[in-house]
Parts: C-alpha cells; sequence; structure tokens
C-alpha cells in the first residue's frame, strides 16, 4: 500500500508539474500574443497619426495656395481698377480739351485737317462738310474753295451743321459713302486704338 500511496504522490507531483508547466507555456503564449496585438495597434496608431498630419499638411497647403491666389487676383482686380480710374482721367481729360478747340482761333485749321483726311478716304469728287455749329459758320465758301483747290476735290458746306460738339462729318456725292471726323468718334476710336500704348507711356500695369 505505501507503495501504491509512493506512485500516487509521484503521479500527482507529474501532474501538477505538467499542469504548471502548460499554465505557464500559456501565459507566456499569452504575453507574446499581447505584445503582437500591443505593436500592431501602435503600428496601426502611427499610420493613423502619419495619414492624419499628411492630410493636414496637404490642407494646409490647398488653403495656402487658395488663399494666394485669391489675394493675387485682389492685387489683379485692385490694379485694374487703378489703371481704369487713371486711364478714364486722361480720356476726360482728352475730351476737356477737345471741348475747348471750337472756341480757339486756329479751330479752321483743325476743320481743315479733318477735311482733308476725309478727301483722302473718300477720293475725288464732290463732298459735302457738316461742322459743329461754331466750326460749321466757319466752313466759308472762300475757305471751302482754298480748300478744294489745294486737295484736289469740290468741297461744300451741308445746309445744317452735324449735332456734335466738334469735328465734321464729309459726305461723297454718291450719298453711300462718308467719314465721321467728329469729335466724339475720334476720340473713342483712339480710345479703343491707343488704350495700350497709352497705359504703357504712363506707366500703368
Amino acid at each position: 500500500m505505501p507503495e501504491v500511496l509512493g506512485d500516487l504522490d509521484e503521479l500527482l507531483a507529474v501532474i501538477r508539474r505538467t499542469a504548471q508547466q502548460k499554465a505557464l507555456n500559456e501565459v507566456a503564449e499569452a504575453q507574446q500574443r499581447a505584445e503582437r496585438i500591443l505593436q500592431q495597434a501602435q503600428a496601426e496608431a502611427q499610420r493613423i497619426r502619419e495619414d492624419t498630419l499628411a492630410r493636414a499638411r496637404k490642407q494646409a497647403a490647398q488653403e495656402r495656395r487658395r488663399r494666394l491666389a485669391q489675394a493675387a487676383l485682389e492685387v489683379q482686380h485692385r490694379r485694374l481698377e487703378a489703371r481704369e480710374a487713371l486711364l478714364n482721367r486722361v480720356w476726360a481729360e482728352a475730351e476737356r480739351r477737345l471741348r475747348a478747340l471750337p472756341a480757339q482761333p486756329d479751330y479752321p485749321a483743325v476743320l481743315q485737317r479733318l477735311a482733308y483726311l476725309a478727301a483722302g478716304i473718300l477720293g475725288t469728287g464732290r463732298i459735302t462738310l457738316a461742322a459743329d455749329p461754331q466750326g460749321h459758320a466757319a466752313l466759308t465758301p472762300e475757305r471751302l474753295a482754298a480748300w478744294s483747290q489745294e486737295a484736289g476735290v469740290t468741297f461744300e458746306r451741308a445746309p445744317q451743321p452735324a449735332d456734335t460738339w466738334g469735328g465734321l462729318i464729309a459726305v461723297h456725292e454718291d450719298g453711300r459713302r462718308q467719314v465721321d471726323a467728329t469729335f466724339p468718334t475720334r476720340l473713342e476710336l483712339a480710345r479703343e486704338e491707343l488704350r495700350e500704348r497709352v497705359a504703357q507711356a504712363l506707366e500703368v500695369t
């Protein structure tokens, strides 16, 4: 009987050692699994943090580019507004000076140059001239005869003055062709044709 009990104690001791070893192994495996899970979680957290930072940097860069573009547009808009304001002042001053020309003593000479310009466009024949009310009175028969001889055409004065504040309108005898050499028309043409040259001369950018 003691021998049997001795064997039983030995068996129990083996069982306890085996159970302890198994428990230790399970604990070790659990710790390893926990460490792997922790490492994976840390790696995932790092990846999420890096992705978040990358998105934040990208969004910040996009916002910076958007604001810079908006600021550039605003600067360009203000520059164009300043340019237009300055050009408008230039044309207003040009109109003011043109409006003063009919009262000047040499205004008939201005009308003469405009008449010759019209003759160069319309060609030979009879050309009827109608100037602004003040200039129309300066188109005397004697003056028109002298201009006709020099220009090689026949200038005549229209019955009525042109509805303008300066310059003249020339109509060819065929009735189909005319030249509008009034100051308002010429000023508008100059405004379109000389716009960039005037801006450059004024160093308006």
